[in-house]
């Protein structure tokens, strides 16, 4: 059997989006949340079943994206006859980056050694004291950020089951033989 996927077709079920990734992938919006669609890839065909792998990511901003992996095949007639999927969730919150927390670290030192001649050392103490502070607070920060974004969803996280059932269907229609 010769099995086609038409990529023309496939996109056109999705009007507003956009392709991304080097033209691996699309990506649309809805309501608030985007999501990512990457065309099939790991294509294996056989004389009478073709099985393909597609990737899905729930964007989520400053956060860790939501995925699906799913894995498609396809009868001799082009007809779906199984999937299976992984889904992996995003829940890393929005952190504040290490870099940006040891560039204010060496400000820190930075302005108490400047200060340490005229403070007669002083400043060399407030500046390592603020700087234990700030540490602290960006820690604390980063831990309970991944522990509230874990008990919300702007509703985004939700759709992601109808955005992969879509595009089950979606992969499906733009399949032939």
């Amino acid at each position: 059997m010769n099995y086609t996927f038409n990529k023309t077709t496939f996109r056109s079920f999705y009007p507003d989006c956009e392709e991304t990734n080097d033209g691996t992938a699309i990506e649309y919006k809805v309501e608030d949340s985007n999501y990512r669609v990457y065309y099939p890839t790991n294509v294996v065909k056989t004389s009478t079943t073709m099985q393909m792998t597609v990737q899905l990511d729930h964007i989520r901003g400053g956060a860790t994206d939501d995925h699906v992996i799913l894995v498609l095949n396809y009868d001799d007639k082009a007809h779906l006859s199984s999937v299976s999927y992984t889904w992996e969730a995003g829940n890393d919150g929005y952190q504040i980056p290490e870099t940006l927390i040891k560039a204010v670290d060496i400000a820190f030192d930075v302005a108490g050694l400047l200060g340490a001649f005229e403070t007669a050392g002083i400043s060399e103490e407030v500046a390592e004291g603020t700087k234990e502070v700030f540490d602290v607070c960006c820690k604390a920060y980063n831990d309970i950020s991944k522990i509230v974004v874990k008990w919300s969803d702007n509703g985004g996280r939700m759709y992601f089951i109808p955005v992969v059932c879509h595009s089950i269907i979606r992969l499906t229609n733009s399949v032939s033989v």
